[in-house]
């Protein structure tokens, strides 16, 4: 007995000892930094004045083009060609249709790989009968509180014309960029991206192989993440998936007062909660990964438990799971966002349907997706089909260990000091994805923070961006630029 417990206790102890020494070495990649910034004066006042006017143009974007109002965006290209005289008047660049912008400014060297900055133009719509939800009108552009408000004042044009700010000024300095940099601002981002694919297929036809792209999606966090007191730049070296599946059943319709056993409402409510009560597999690979670059500013007991995922992952799965945010980046998830049945509250159905969205983990695709759904309805009267005749896989995954991403990190610490720069995938889709072709490495971070309250605001009420915080992403696009050739 005494040699059963010994052997017991000895497991025990080199089990801990496995735990601990993983933990230990569950640590962020060292970085080297760069030499101090040699910044340059930045006029607060006039950055935020920059940006306020553009989002006094309501340059709202639709899936049926015809519904667009064109006078909108020509009004906000004209001021764009008033902000930035030098952009519009050294840099080449062509207007695709839609409105799509496409700059090429040419490089020193024709050896080293083009890179490319992107962000779109496009805004979506204030929900009609909520404007006077608004602190401060959708698209008055107003700057109060510290703070620049509007739609789009994030997602996206904090991105347009922070790129533009630091061009404007490069040029102004006489810089030449060491490698060829093309700047693209689509014009429908937020309905499907027909202009990012333009730019993506033209620059396919030029034979071009972009060595970096960076666009949207990755913010600073401020306290979004639970335990974890510093400000976190997510920089998205990957996005998911994007596919609606229709769920439909027939029914006999008639009247209400002579139902049937079950309707073909009940049959698509039986599928739907199916779907429900069975999320898509876990994959907890990129939560571990965001984790350990978040280093000692995870309590010890975390990183055990992230740090020996072998072990704890039925445990962490089950816990983080009831957490949106962090399950999201776990797993292709499932939201069922529409459902149809009959017009008349004492009318059976004739058909009956409902509309499941899925944002897709990279390893899974749509067909994939399908495949599951219908494993887990197993109910021959449900009919699967896509929605909306939009899809795309996920995006490839950019390295964590490349030089853009180096660069980037290195940038983000020095122009925000004490900031945390971890991989994060995003969960949204971006313009990025359609440069799958021609891109070697896509990245999606713009260097604003959000915090709770701004979170809310993007695609919601309220949407702004702090002067501060706008002021230090212009300065991350200047330096970026400034250190391309070690992209």
């Amino acid at each position: 007995m005494k040699r059963i417990f010994g052997m017991l206790l000895g497991a025990v102890l080199l089990l801990t000892a496995v735990l601990v020494i993983r933990t230990l070495q569950f640590a962020p990649p060292q970085f080297e930094a760069s030499e101090t910034l040699a910044d340059v004066d930045w006029s607060e006042a006039e950055l935020a004045a920059g940006l306020a006017g553009a989002l006094r143009f309501p340059t709202i974007s639709n899936i049926d083009a015809d519904a667009v109002d064109q006078q909108a965006f020509e009004d906000f290209q004209a001021y764009l060609k008033q902000r930035f005289p030098r952009v519009f008047a050294q840099i080449p660049h062509q207007r695709l249709p839609g409105g799509t912008l496409l700059f090429r400014w040419s490089g020193s060297s024709e050896a080293l790989k083009p890179i490319m900055l992107i962000a779109h133009q496009d805004v979506v719509p204030v929900i009609p009968g909520t404007e006077d939800q608004w602190s401060y009108p959708p698209f008055a552009g107003t700057i109060a509180d510290g703070y620049i408000w509007g739609r789009g004042a994030i997602d996206d044009k904090a991105s347009v014309i922070g790129i533009l700010e630091a061009t404007e000024r490069l040029l102004e300095e006489g810089f030449v960029p060491p490698r060829t940099v093309y700047l693209g601002f689509g014009h429908d981002e937020e309905v499907g991206g027909k202009g990012a694919q333009a730019m993506a297929t033209l620059l396919a036809e030029r034979g071009e192989s972009l060595a970096f792209l960076l666009d949207e999606g990755g913010v600073i966090a401020k306290d979004m993440l639970p335990g974890v007191a510093e400000r976190v730049a997510l920089i998205g070296p990957a996005e998911k998936g994007y596919v609606s599946l229709k769920l439909s059943a027939d029914g006999g319709g008639g009247h209400s007062s002579m139902p049937p056993q079950q309707s073909a409402a009940g049959v698509v409510a039986a599928a739907v909660a199916r779907l429900e009560a069975n999320p898509l597999p876990a994959d907890m690979q990129y939560t571990v990964d965001f984790i350990r670059y978040l280093g000692d500013s995870v309590p010890f007991y975390q990183r055990l438990l992230f740090a020996n995922n072998w072990l704890f992952e039925p445990l962490l799965e089950k816990v983080l799971s009831s957490q949106a945010p962090i399950n999201a980046g776990m797993r292709t998830t499932t939201a069922v966002t529409m459902l149809q049945g009959s017009v008349r509250d004492n009318v059976l159905p004739i058909i009956a349907y409902a509309v499941v969205n899925f944002r897709i983990l990279p390893g899974d695709t749509i067909e994939g997706v399908q495949q599951k759904v219908a494993e887990i309805i197993d109910d021959p009267r449900i009919r699967i089909e896509t929605y909306g005749g939009f899809g795309n896989n996920p995006s490839a995954v950019a390295s964590p260990d490349s030089a853009g991403f180096n660069v980037l990190a290195d940038l983000v610490r020095q122009v925000s000091p004490g900031t945390l720069v971890a991989p994060r995938l995003v969960v949204a889709a971006t313009d990025a994805r359609h440069f799958e072709e021609v891109s070697e490495n896509s990245y999606r971070f713009i260097g604003v923070e959000v915090g709770p309250k701004e979170m809310k605001g993007i695609h919601g009420t309220d949407e702004r961006v702090s002067i501060s915080s706008y002021v230090e992403a212009v300065r991350i696009y200047y330096h970026l630029l400034r250190r391309s050739a070690e992209l």
